[in-house]
């Protein structure tokens, strides 16, 4: 069962943060740390994934909209290095910042990283391409916070991105020829950088329909066997240590609900 506990971050030059965060239950004896982000998925979907496909203990916070636990608290501690979420407190004290750098940290001690070189190589490709098909969701307006009118201005843009023969079916193309083991993309198909590529996948499904993996089929093979996982389907359902996270990207019918 899951427990929250509150704990503080403090930055090298003193101030501090106290964060609320709930705990996930695990025997190992090795904990990946507190990982603090938005309530939402975006960035923060895939690293959760990880952290509990490694089995291993780890801890989540969300940050409110007000309060010593709001994003403009914790970011005036100083504490997150680049000035963004999500970050990674690790046991050791070093508090990670950027996504790729958290999910490659989580790799390593999670011993995620595949079987051999090449598994681990081929985890960095689905991870860069992971992150590449995140910019392109970025820049069509797509965000559940944008307003309609930014949204309409990109909205042909967004239309043939996702059409037959647009740019995300490129993608997905790519990525077809590269699924090309038993398990996925690697040995054992489930590499930090698969997971995290999972993930992003998971939100282009959420806005495009699941459909757009048809075409793919190896992919798609993959990304549903991967989704079967009690792991993420714990992340998915909310109760993982990090609690419920909620679509960032929506499609037009989806951002008229949630903003009514």
């Amino acid at each position: 069962m899951a427990s929250s506990t509150q704990t503080t971050i403090t930055h090298p030059g003193g101030t501090s943060v106290s964060v609320t965060t709930n705990t996930g239950a695990a025997d190992a004896a090795t904990s990946l740390g507190e990982l603090v982000y938005f309530p939402v998925y975006a960035k923060g979907l895939q690293l959760a994934l990880i952290a509990e496909m490694t089995g291993l203990e780890w801890t989540g916070a969300t940050s409110t909209a007000e309060g010593p636990t709001s994003w403009a608290a914790i970011k005036a501690t100083g504490v997150a290095p680049f000035g963004q979420m999500p970050i990674l407190k690790t046991p050791s004290g070093l508090v990670v910042g950027q996504s790729t750098a958290i999910a490659n940290y989580m790799g390593r001690v999670g011993n995620l990283q595949g079987a051999s070189d090449d598994d681990f190589a081929m985890s960095q490709m689905c991870l860069a391409e992971a992150e590449d098909i995140y910019s392109m969701l970025l820049s069509k307006e797509l965000a559940r916070w944008k307003s309609a009118e930014a949204r309409a201005s990109k909205a042909e843009e967004a239309k043939a991105m996702f059409a037959e023969g647009g740019s995300m079916q490129t993608h997905l193309a790519n990525l077809e020829r590269l699924c090309g083991r038993a398990k996925g993309f690697t040995t054992t198909g489930q590499t930090a950088g698969e997971i995290y590529l999972y993930g992003i996948l998971h939100q282009v499904a959420l806005v495009a329909g699941a459909e757009i993996l048809a075409a793919c089929p190896k992919l798609n093979t993959w990304y549903n066997n991967l989704g079967a996982h009690e792991a993420v389907k714990k992340v998915l359902a909310g109760e993982s240590a990090i609690g419920k996270l909620g679509p960032y990207f929506m499609n037009d019918a989806d951002h008229a609900a949630f903003n009514a």
